[in-house]
């Protein structure tokens, strides 16, 4: 069962009905209930491996206090890390590095090996950080262990979050399982707006880029170097939309219930600088890598080489886990060191001095500096990400390669007023026009929440709003239905 599908439509009004019916001291068993339902809907072989890693984890959890030697506590916490990351390397990178070195040892040619092939569990990636990061806290002494393991279960296993996120952190969310919640309309309004939303960046961008990006992306060379950089940022956008709106699904499914979940993305594309857009994308991902990955790496030794270090090998191992390819793992050590080159630069006294001397020869007030400096970093990232793009979407290592050598072409193209526009016409009008629209309702959006503004205005205005932005994803969506990107991850 997926978001976007009409079982997931008749799904969750049963369920809110049901949840506020039910009486406070079995709502957790419900929900319990309904999100093994929701999972095994896709697959019910591997609901079995989701309680396996929720039963170890809690076990473990409530051992720790009661163990007072530190190297069983050890033991303890390395019995958690083996299994949960045991379970992830295998389901998702066993068959990357199997069919890597068959290849190696029989050569690529077609058909001179059957490439293993493993599916990947539902949501693996975000359950094993989430039950491992609550282990990690119960070993440092952060938080104490959740003595239910029925409270536990629905922590981990919470349908809306349960499949690709938000990454919760239980002092976030047990509490709220455990709070008798009140159905309030105009909570339940905002959430279906949000989901509303999330269904226009699916299915009306995310989902018409798909139609156009792969076939740009496989043969480079027959299309402009115009059309190759806007596939590129296009697939960008792509990951975006799909990924953000399926967070806005997830936190507005869950605000009907009453349950808030956290904030997953704040328009990264609007950051003026790389690590800041990291700040901005996932989160909770990125929160949960910094608090268990950096953080610890970096407070590792002494010297000046353990910030950089940490930043490389957090950054490699966030990438390699978004994708399950070495493109992904290239793409992760080239933006490490750029966000340490970007780093360097912008403490470097020498640069920040020769900026001042330009600024004050151009006569330049503070709001003028600051908008040059911003929109120049802007640029900068932009370009980093249309880079990346091509290499981590192209089907293989020649087509990035080759898009690279097509978009080498547009700074001259441009300077000479000769920009070929081959391909540019196949870009739809209306996935344009939903990405203007979308970034200005996300400008206002930060500002003031249109759910506000809108319901501000009355009922009628209200209705008229959402039931034009149904009107938009019935006429322009696309529902050849394909699962959510981070359906892979």
């Amino acid at each position: 069962m997926s978001f976007h599908s009409l079982d997931y439509l008749l799904f969750l009004p049963v369920i809110v009905g049901l949840y506020f019916w039910t009486p406070v001291r079995l709502r957790w068993l419900f929900l319990l209930v309904a999100s093994n339902l929701f999972y095994a809907s896709w697959r019910l072989e591997f609901v079995p491996l989701l309680w396996l890693t929720t039963c170890i984890d809690y076990g473990v959890a409530r051992l720790m206090p009661r163990v007072p030697d530190a190297r069983l506590r050890a033991a303890l916490m390395a019995l958690s890390l083996a299994s949960n990351l045991g379970l992830l390397l295998f389901f998702k990178y066993f068959a990357l590095v199997a069919n890597t070195g068959m290849g190696l040892i029989y050569g690529n040619a077609p058909g001179s090996f059957d490439p293993i092939s493993i599916i990947l569990p539902l949501g693996i990636s975000f359950y094993t950080f989430q039950t491992l990061g609550y282990v990690i806290d119960v070993y440092r002494g952060k938080r104490k262990p959740e003595t239910h393991l029925g409270y536990f279960a629905v922590y981990v296993m919470y349908f809306p979050q349960l499949i690709a996120g938000p990454i919760e952190r239980p002092g976030h969310i047990l509490p709220q399982l455990r709070k008798a919640q009140v159905f309030d309309a105009r909570r339940a309004a905002a959430g279906g707006a949000l989901i509303l939303v999330g269904y226009f960046k699916k299915l009306v961008i995310a989902d018409r880029l798909a139609l156009t990006i792969p076939a740009v992306m496989a043969h480079p060379q027959d299309y402009s170097a115009l059309m190759v950089t806007l596939t590129s940022f296009g697939s960008i956008y792509q990951y975006y939309a799909d990924i953000s709106g399926y967070a806005d699904i997830a936190i507005g499914s869950s605000l009907v219930l009453g349950i808030r979940l956290t904030q997953n993305f704040n328009r990264p594309l609007a950051a003026v600088s790389i690590s800041e857009f990291w700040q901005r994308w996932h989160i909770t991902v990125t929160n949960w890598f910094r608090d268990y990955v950096y953080l610890p790496i970096a407070r590792r030794g002494r010297g000046g080489w353990r910030k950089p270090t940490a930043t490389i090998l957090t950054i490699v191992i966030v990438s390699f886990w978004h994708g399950a390819a070495w493109t992904w793992l290239a793409a992760g050590l080239i933006a490490g060191l750029v966000m340490i080159a970007e780093g360097a630069v912008r403490r470097s006294r020498p640069i920040t001095r020769a900026a001042h001397v330009v600024f004050r020869a151009l006569r330049m007030g503070p709001r003028s500096i600051r908008f040059v400096q911003n929109n120049t970093n802007r640029m900068v990232l932009w370009l980093f990400l249309i880079l990346l793009g091509s290499l981590v979407n192209a089907p293989s290592w020649p087509a990035a390669w080759a898009m690279w050598q097509q978009m080498a072409a547009l700074p001259g193209q441009l300077a000479t007023l000769s920009v070929d526009l081959t391909g540019v016409g196949n870009i739809s009008r209306a996935v344009l026009v939903a990405i203007i629209g979308l970034e200005i309702y996300q400008w206002l959006d930060v500002r003031k929440p249109v759910f506000d503004r809108v319901s501000g205005r009355g009922r009628p205005f209200a209705w008229a709003f959402y039931y034009g932005l149904i009107a938009l994803i019935l006429v322009f969506g696309t529902f050849s239905r394909p699962d959510f990107i981070y359906f892979k991850f």
